[in-house]
């Protein structure tokens, strides 16, 4: 709940421990399991998944049960 931020109307994922691969795998997945667009965002050689803001009622409703009261602040 806590590695990730909205912004400019998506959510960043903060999957910078990850590889360039594993960063596209995990988009492969969001994008064929749940339907949510993604983009690859890098900044000096890390990597961290971008939900589209087309896709946040989707990612929304798919996260907020596993929310903790004290972290929904982060989805509105």
């Amino acid at each position: 709940m806590d590695d990730g931020s909205k912004q400019g109307g998506g959510f960043y994922l903060n999957t910078q421990s990850f590889s360039k691969g594993e960063n596209l795998l995990l988009i492969q997945i969001l994008m064929d399991k749940f339907k949510l667009e993604c983009t690859l965002n890098s900044t000096k050689g890390k990597y961290r998944i971008y939900i589209k803001k087309q896709s946040m009622n989707m990612f929304k409703e798919l996260v907020k049960p596993y929310f903790h009261e004290s972290m929904l602040y982060k989805l509105k």
